[in-house]
């Protein structure tokens, strides 16, 4: 008998997690799609409760993975959205801030003419930033600990 340590098996990795939660956003949106084409009177409680189960779907299996997850891995988690997603965020501000004060010109693409609609905008171009400013500080963090 050999002395190896008890490794904890993973059910799903990380790559499989993120595949069960492509599919969970597969469903919600081929779901909405039909709730679009067929849900009539009830289309908005019906979309209402197509995210909220949606959500907590994809809150679940966030939380599996990070309780299956090593130290190691958290902490580059948590640093990478830490410095990235808050460098993001700041440079979305910072965006913000010389268009308002005329020094760029920042031009949106048209979704629409309603508030809504820029303020759909801000919110994707805000995480959007966020999720590559993460992503940057998540590759640095691995190149720097390895």
């Amino acid at each position: 008998m050999t002395d190896r340590p008890i490794r904890k098996r993973r059910r799903l990795g990380y790559v499989g997690m993120l595949g069960v939660s492509a599919l969970v956003g597969l469903a919600v949106g081929g779901l909405s799609a039909l709730i679009d084409a067929f849900g009539g009177a009830a289309a908005t409680t019906l979309r209402i409760a197509l995210l909220t189960v949606g959500v907590a779907a994809v809150s679940w299996i966030c939380v599996a993975w990070w309780r299956s997850a090593d130290e190691a891995v958290r902490e580059a988690h948590k640093w990478a959205w830490y410095w990235g997603g808050s460098t993001g965020m700041a440079s979305v501000m910072g965006l913000f801030a010389l268009s308002t004060w005329g020094v760029i010109d920042v031009t949106l693409p048209p979704l629409g003419s309603g508030p809504d609609d820029l303020i759909m905008t801000g919110i994707a171009l805000t995480v959007g930033a966020q999720g590559v400013g993460y992503g940057i500080a998540w590759a640095l963090w691995w190149l720097r600990h390895r």
